[in-house]
């Protein structure tokens, strides 16, 4: 259908071309028309037929711009176009337009969309701000954001991928096409920086569009330029960030700033007094107070700065507090801390259960240990225990009547199963069975004739050179 509009066109003597151009209301758009023959006096005009359209702007002047109202016209003769510019556009002014060199005419449909006002943008020096700008054109060539008044411009060169940014000193453009979307930040404010701007996105060769704001630049006293805190990796810092009273009803936010993008991760808060909590970060606005409090969990050497800001209706963000974050420590030292406190309890507990066993063998020991003495009663016997001593043994057998010795011969191997004990002052010997590796043995020692001739050995005694039996009388 357009194919065939545009062939009907060009067959109708005098009609050059058609072009379909979309804007947005509060912005503007600028188009080109190409025309083959001179003439003293171009204009623009309205109306659904080319005979019978009006004149909105009109001139003779070559080579420079002719302003009427919200109307510019130039008149380029070296590239024999001639631009029009219309500022301020509002949903009335979708129709027909014409633009006319003498019998050479251009046919313009203009759709005006709702979406966008003149705005005023709010920053504050030292901090950052973020405009936004929808657009629906998929495809756009380059942006340029100037600085009207001063007559500052930068262009950003846009590609084919789908997300784009690019960046001149402190300014930067980001192209979310899939989004539709258009944000211009601006970092590092001051007040020199307050003015007109204007930002004009070139969709084709035949037209572009614009939008323009004024930015104003606040030194507010009520609010910190820049926080610091510490905390180690892997823990949580609290923030607090207060905002000027103008902005008591807008969304406050914090942001994660990653490079050259100023909010890579987002929190906002619409409502006053209410926590709000996304992934590690908490956010509480008290309106009263005018005071934006959080909490930001589990900090790393990644995410060590964030924005404290606020968005107003119009969809701009001003950036008003920096919080900056020191993170000590490594990330490695919580795992570190997890592991060292595992081998603790690990060690701990085996060291009970060894306490436990021994406290287990010693109550099961404690009748024959090392160190205890038992007195073995037998029916109609009488013993004493052996006394475990170091004294040198008399060497003469007469000095002690009423003492038993006793030579304990030790065994050389584990065949070795005899000990002998002696009795000094009769001639009665008797041989005493031990177990193996006994270093010497305990001796139950009796006088009675009825009592047992066998003599007990206890196995696992602390070591002694001799024994001293006492002879019992009785």
């Amino acid at each position: 259908m357009r194919i065939i509009l545009t062939f009907t066109l060009l067959t109708i003597p005098g009609v050059v071309s058609s072009m379909n151009v979309t804007g947005y209301s509060g912005g503007g758009v600028r188009i080109t028309c190409k025309y083959e023959t001179k003439n003293t006096a171009n204009s623009f005009c309205r109306g659904d037929q080319r005979s019978t359209c009006s004149d909105l702007i009109e001139t003779e002047t070559k080579d420079k711009w002719f302003n009427s109202g919200r109307f510019s016209l130039y008149d380029n003769t070296s590239s024999a176009v001639l631009k029009v510019t219309i500022r301020n556009l509002s949903e009335e002014d979708s129709g027909t337009y014409y633009c006319r060199a003498k019998d050479s005419y251009t046919e313009v449909n203009l759709k005006v969309i709702t979406d966008q006002q003149n705005r005023s943008v709010r920053g504050y020096s030292g901090g950052n701000v973020i405009i936004n700008f929808k657009y629906e054109m998929k495809h756009k060539n380059n942006v340029k954001v100037c600085k009207t008044a001063a007559d500052q411009c930068f262009t950003v060169m846009n590609t084919n991928r789908t997300t784009e940014r690019k960046h001149d000193g402190r300014f930067s453009v980001h192209d979310d096409r899939s989004a539709d979307l258009l944000r211009v930040f601006i970092r590092e404010l001051n007040v020199n920086d307050s003015g007109e701007y204007k930002i004009t996105v070139k969709v084709s060769e035949d037209y572009s569009i614009f939008s323009q704001f004024n930015l104003d630049i606040r030194d507010d006293d009520c609010c910190v330029k820049s926080i610091s805190l510490s905390a180690a990796a892997g823990a949580s810092v609290n923030i607090s960030c207060k905002y000027p009273q103008s902005h008591i009803s807008d969304v406050k936010f914090l942001c994660w700033r990653s490079g050259d993008n100023l909010c890579a991760e987002e929190t906002s808060v619409k409502e006053s007094r209410r926590w709000i909590h996304e992934g590690k970060i908490q956010l509480y606005d008290d309106r009263e107070k005018q005071l934006l409090t959080g909490r930001i969990s589990h900090v790393t050497e990644q995410h060590s700065e964030y924005w404290c800001g606020v968005q107003s209706d119009q969809g701009h963000k001003s950036f008003i507090t920096q919080v900056q974050i020191s993170v000590t420590g490594s990330s490695m030292i919580i795992p570190l801390v997890l592991v060292f406190l595992v081998l603790i309890t690990a060690g701990l507990l085996l060291l009970f259960f060894c306490k436990k066993r021994q406290s287990q063998g010693g109550d099961s020991s404690s009748q024959t240990g090392p160190g205890k003495h038992e007195v073995v009663s037998h029916t109609g016997c009488d013993y004493e225990e052996i006394k475990d001593t170091h004294q040198q043994l008399p060497t003469n057998p007469s000095d002690s009547s009423n003492t038993v010795y006793v030579t304990a011969q030790l065994p050389t191997s584990l065949s070795d199963s005899a000990a002998t004990v002696q009795k000094a002052t009769g001639d009665s010997q008797c041989c005493i069975t031990s177990a193996e590796d006994l270093n010497y043995a305990v001796v139950n020692f009796h006088k009675k004739s009825d009592c047992p001739d066998s003599v007990s050995i206890r196995k696992n005694q602390d070591y002694s050179e001799y024994a001293a039996v006492n002879h019992l009388t009785a």
